[in-house]
Order: C-alpha cells, then sequence, then structure tokens
C-alpha cells in the first residue's frame, strides 16, 4: 500500500468505522448492558426511554468524533496527534449537543419538583473533580524543570504554546464543570420509580461521556507540550527521568479519563448527624 493510500484509508476509515458504530441500531441486548451497569429494572416504560437516549447520544458522539477527525486532515498538517485531539473534542461537543434533549419529557398532570439536595460533587467521583488540578500540577512541575536548564535548545518551545495549552485545559475544565452542572440540576419532576432510576441513568451516563472526554482533551494538550519539552531539553538525571515519566504518564492518564472515569448514579446516602 502506497503511503498516499495509507494516509487516505486512515483519514477517512477511523470517521466511517465511528459512524458505522454509532448510527447502528440499539439492540435489546445493549439497553439491556446499559440498564444492568446502572441498576435500572427494564420495563415497559424505562426500556423506551433508555433505547432512545442510547439512539440520540450514539449518533451526535459519533458524529462529532467522525467531524473532528475530518477536520484534522483538512486543517493540520496531517499529524496523528491531532488527528486524535480534534476527534476527541469533536465527540465531546457531540455529546454536548446531545444533551439537549436527553433528559425525559415531563409527566402529564400537576409538576412537582423533587425536593432532594443535588449537587455535582455528589455525583462526580474523586478522578473527575480533581484530574484537572492533577493534570495543570503535572504541567507545572514538567515545566519548572525545564526552566531550572539554560541551555540552547530551550527556545524551541515557546511561552505562547506553553499558554495555548494552558489555556485549552482551562477551557476543558468549564466545559466539564459546567456541563457537570447543568446536567445534575436539570429541572427532575416526581416520577414513578421506574422513571426516576432511568432518569438517574442518563444523568450518570451522560456525565461519565462529557467528564472522559474532558479529562482526555486536558491530559492531550499537556502531553503536546510536555513532550516538546522533553525533547527540546537534554536535562541531567534524575531531572531528564523525571521530565519523561511526567510525559509519559498523560498517555494512561488519558486512557483511563476516556475508560475509567465513573460517575455515581445515585449519590450515596449520607448518615444523619
Amino acid at each position: 500500500m502506497s503511503p498516499m493510500m495509507a494516509t487516505l484509508v486512515g483519514l477517512l476509515g477511523v470517521p466511517l468505522l465511528a459512524l458505522l458504530i454509532g448510527f447502528r441500531p440499539v439492540s435489546g441486548r445493549r439497553v439491556s448492558r446499559f440498564a444492568t451497569a446502572y441498576d435500572v429494572a427494564l420495563t415497559s416504560d424505562t426500556r423506551p426511554v433508555l433505547s432512545a437516549y442510547l439512539t440520540r447520544t450514539s449518533r451526535w458522539r459519533a458524529g462529532g468524533g467522525a467531524i473532528g477527525w475530518l477536520a484534522a486532515g483538512a486543517f493540520t498538517s496531517g499529524s496523528g496527534g491531532y488527528h486524535y485531539f480534534l476527534g476527541v473534542a469533536g465527540y465531546l461537543v457531540g455529546a454536548l449537543v446531545a444533551e439537549v434533549g436527553a433528559s425525559l419529557p415531563v409527566p402529564e398532570g400537576r409538576r412537582r419538583a423533587s425536593l432532594v439536595v443535588r449537587r455535582p460533587s455528589d455525583r462526580l467521583t474523586w478522578g473527575a473533580r480533581w484530574g484537572p488540578v492533577l493534570i495543570v500540577a503535572t504541567l507545572g512541575v514538567h515545566t519548572w524543570i525545564y526552566q531550572a536548564w539554560s541551555t540552547a535548545g530551550r527556545d524551541r518551545v515557546p511561552p505562547s504554546q506553553v499558554m495555548l495549552a494552558l489555556a485549552g485545559i482551562g477551557l476543558a475544565t468549564a466545559v466539564l464543570w459546567l456541563s457537570c452542572r447543568f446536567v445534575v440540576l436539570r429541572a427532575r419532576p416526581v416520577r414513578a420509580a421506574d422513571l426516576g432510576a432511568a432518569d438517574d441513568a442518563i444523568r450518570a451516563s451522560s456525565l461519565r461521556a462529557i467528564g472522559g472526554a474532558s479529562l482526555a482533551l486536558m491530559c492531550m494538550a499537556a502531553l503536546d507540550v510536555m513532550w516538546a519539552m522533553t525533547l527540546a531539553l537534554d536535562a541531567p538525571e534524575p531531572a531528564n527521568w523525571i521530565m519523561n515519566a511526567l510525559g509519559f504518564a498523560m498517555v494512561p492518564a488519558a486512557l483511563y479519563s476516556w475508560f475509567g472515569i465513573r460517575a455515581r448514579p445515585r449519590p450515596a446516602p449520607k448518615a444523619p448527624a
């Protein structure tokens, strides 16, 4: 296979595969797996609600990711890293758009609001809440080591690149916290117990998708500038080893953010004081 053909396959094959997966019909088995994962009883009321939610979110997320991947090939120099970064960014945008219609319809009759206090911190796990702080701290330590060693190669990483990475992390953090607040505090009228559980599951799934994509984007933004610093500076040991360890740590951190971040379906009950 020629290099041009390989590039074309990579540019079109990944988004095509994402669209095929995202737009495939939602099977009953998939709905059952979702219900089991979030402890929802499948009834005649909850099954169509969950099926509609999975259909909508899968299509928007896959469509956003495909558009982001194609945008990387059209507007960048063709670096593979930008494909992944813009693909995840597009997935996140699609996940946010899908939230516009992800809430359950308001039940008929007299409207009543749930009196349960809802706070984003009760739904998000420790990693989702403190992940941005850890990523910025890691980037700060890496940058401090880079600045501590005066070499001619240091100027190859302009300060604007670091500021751009910090701006991207700040934007992703704002998206994470604001969107999670929107999902958690979205109106929740009193419903039957099974529909209430389905509503909790939908919110938890949305928080997981938005949180995972946001944190993965932060890790990738930090990795880009940290890798540039590592290549530009030949620091003595153990500083060079520490820089490499911090940079490579962003790779499993991004993977954990994408696959490992969880959200609580329902806040844990608090013991009375």
